[in-house]
């Protein structure tokens, strides 16, 4: 079984990934309810590790890909303060993480992000669907503000374990008046400050000790890090393809594969509230 994992794992890394870099969610927010409904690993925190380093890695890749290239990334100021607050969030979401795992089970945890996430994307699909057509933008150019905003994405991306996704796509569209692709962009800058504030994070409380000990995990979990060493580079060719993709498509080619990707997400973590409340049972 462990074999069928290691072709099922990168397969849905590189779709997150594409698709990430496509519509600017990061993937992570497709990988870690994916891996968490396999319920392979025995802790949420190695799925939530393995979700981060993919996608600071694949996000990193998508956003010197753009440079690179000569894309045109409108409004950078902004994403640069959302992503200073994101910075102060992540910390304060990592916190909020080991503290609600501490004080439950796995199962507990995964019902609690899933039914977060699941709140989160109902919104923003009732934004896309009813408000955005309409012109419901703002137009916000206080940095304090801005910096406030991008505490609550912070808070988001790293207690939920997803690097932002569609919640950063969305606040970018509703409070900053850009269009669609320049939200993709300026979304995976955003990810960027509050992933490798998470990162520091694990460093600082001894997540990474723990996670890079073997001995101290279950057999099941000694080889979590030979995932990580296959899906990291995965991530990367998926952001790749998924950078050209973006800049090939129209802003309503981007839109379709957020709106359906954002669909795709609300299924998972139902799906994950549901099992893991039969687990509780």
């Amino acid at each position: 079984m462990t074999i069928l994992y290691y072709f099922l794992f990168p397969l849905v890394v590189i779709i997150a990934s594409i698709v990430g870099a496509i519509a600017g969610i990061g993937g992570g927010v497709i990988i870690r309810p994916v891996l968490d409904a396999f319920d392979y690993f025995s802790t949420p925190e190695i799925t939530n590790m393995i979700s981060t380093m993919c996608v600071v890695f694949g996000t990193s890749t998508s956003i010197i890909r753009h440079i690179t290239s000569k894309s045109k990334i409108e409004n950078w100021k902004t994403a640069v303060f959302l992503g200073i607050g994101a910075v102060i969030g992540g910390v304060i979401g990592q916190f909020l993480f080991q503290f609600v795992k501490d004080s439950s089970n796995g199962d507990v945890l995964i019902i609690i992000q899933s039914a977060i996430l699941i709140a989160l994307l109902v919104f923003v699909l009732f934004y896309m669907k009813l408000l955005l057509p309409k012109g419901k933008q703002l137009h916000i150019k206080n940095f304090i503000v801005t910096i406030i905003i991008g505490i609550f994405l912070g808070i988001c991306s790293t207690f939920l374990g997803i690097g932002g996704g569609p919640i950063n796509v969305a606040v970018l569209l509703l409070f900053f008046g850009m269009d669609m692709k320049q939200a993709a962009i300026n979304s995976l800058i955003t990810i960027i400050f509050s992933q490798l504030a998470k990162i520091v994070m694990a460093g600082i409380d001894g997540t990474f000790v723990t996670l890079f000990s073997i001995e101290s995990l279950p057999t099941v979990d000694q080889s979590w890090w030979i995932f990580l060493l296959i899906l990291i580079p995965i991530s990367i060719i998926g952001s790749l393809l998924g950078t050209w993709f973006n800049k090939k498509m129209s802003n309503k080619g981007v839109q379709i594969v957020y709106m359906a990707t954002t669909i795709a997400i609300i299924l998972i973590n139902i799906y994950l509230i549901v099992m893991s409340s039969i687990n509780l049972a």
